[in-house]
């Protein structure tokens, strides 16, 4: 649990220092109607999905946990991608189904969110500098 919160922490705080950092060098607002909108729409399906997490550890549910983080910040992707990039409802659809195929497979929690939090997150990452942010080779 103590890994798993620090890896947010950490993941926040960057993801946060480069959004501002990008805005500031392009001199446009960070905090606008429309990040607004998208933090919103983050923000229901993630703390709905951390208050359902918390009630299965009260209850010692805790196969079912990595599923359920999976699924539930899935559906906040997909709901946040309205405001954002197109591309991260694919992240989002990526996430819930790997938290589905998670529940099937409940002794591999750590293999999927590794695939979830890692592996997807890269190719995100990959794909988004691949076309927004390199910069083209002169033949």
């Amino acid at each position: 649990m103590l890994v798993a919160a620090a890896v947010l922490l950490g993941a926040l705080t960057t993801g946060s220092y480069f959004t501002w950092r990008k805005a500031r060098q392009q001199g446009l607002p960070i905090w606008d109607l429309t990040a607004r909108k998208a933090m919103f729409n983050l923000a229901v399906p993630l703390v709905t999905g951390g208050l359902f997490i918390l009630g299965m550890i009260y209850n010692g549910f805790f196969g079912f946990i990595s599923p359920a983080c999976l699924i539930f910040y899935g559906l906040a992707l997909i709901n946040a991608s309205k405001y954002t990039m197109p591309e991260l409802r694919y992240v989002g659809f990526s996430e819930a189904i790997l938290g589905i195929l998670a529940t099937f497979w409940l002794g591999y929690g750590l293999f999927f969110w590794a695939l979830g939090f890692g592996v997807v997150h890269i190719l995100y990452g990959i794909l988004m500098w691949w076309k927004y942010e390199r910069t083209p080779q002169a033949a």
